[in-house]
């Protein structure tokens, strides 16, 4: 748990999550936390955030992010997760980790975090219902689905639809563009289902079954959930408006990077 001293906070991915989260940072966190360092492969994106910040954080590299401040935030991809828990790992500090799916092949780090005591937080993200799957993964899960659907702005540049000659624009009624397990919905769709990923940590169920769909005549981002166990079932459906800077990211997914900040911070904490 962090204390209630002031953090020093790094920030790596300074797109539209990782600008949301710094300002979130400074208007509600202040008292308790400040954002020294800045991190982004664009150094451009990093600079037009800094300027935003009362505080002017250094831009630095990863290394150097990471043994500067106590708290980092990883709001960057996919790729780019093992090469910052294994910082973390090194220089023993905390982390949220947003790119989710980025940890799935990253088990032999993750126990090496849990020996170490090292802190790794990860955010509900764009979906509801994460505690109530965390306690039913406590009994026998027998099924966990997961069907998300987005508008074509929402996989834009995702390499997997080139390599199967899916073209975007010539969508024109919903299509499942991908059905499978949650290991190949990470691999080929990074920046689109981490959600996929939330759902396996939450619950530690290997099988789940994953179908992503495109539909140009929707303007929100659908995921439907559902559970089955020997305890009782949950079905979660959840709407969600897309980021206007990054249409692959639902606002809700940066509202609840930022209510987990608070729940960290604060004396007060609700659920489980």
């Amino acid at each position: 748990m962090l204390s209630k001293k002031r953090k020093k906070i790094g920030i790596i991915g300074c797109g539209a999550i990782g600008r949301e989260v710094s300002l979130f940072i400074e208007r509600e966190l202040k008292d308790n936390a400040i954002i020294c360092a800045l991190c982004d492969v664009e150094i451009k994106k990093a600079q037009d955030l800094r300027d935003r910040l009362r505080t002017k954080p250094k831009i630095a590299d990863i290394d150097s992010l990471v043994k500067e401040v106590d708290l980092i935030i990883e709001c960057a991809h996919a790729d780019c997760v093992g090469d910052v828990l294994r910082r973390v790992i090194d220089f023993k500090k905390e982390v949220i980790i947003l790119s989710v799916g980025g940890l799935v092949k990253e088990d032999k780090l993750l126990k090496e975090a849990q020996k170490k005591k090292v802190n790794v937080y990860l955010p509900s993200g764009a979906i509801c219902g994460i505690d109530g799957i965390g306690a039913l993964g406590l009994a026998n899960i027998e099924k966990i689905t997961l069907a998300t659907s987005k508008p074509p702005s929402g996989f834009l540049g995702v390499d997997y639809l080139k390599k199967k000659k899916i073209n975007l624009r010539r969508i024109k009624k919903e299509k499942v563009i991908f059905k499978g397990k949650m290991k190949e919905a990470v691999k080929y769709f990074p920046q689109n289902i981490n959600v996929s990923a939330t759902l396996f940590f939450s619950s530690y169920f290997k099988n789940i079954e994953v179908v992503i769909k495109v539909n140009p005549h929707l303007h929100r981002n659908f995921h439907q959930i559902e559970v089955k166990t020997d305890k009782g079932n949950l079905k979660i459906e959840v709407e969600n408006v897309p980021s206007r800077i990054n249409p692959k990211t639902s606002v809700l997914a940066i509202l609840s990077a930022q209510s987990l900040l608070k729940k960290i911070f604060s004396p007060f904490k609700i659920g489980s």
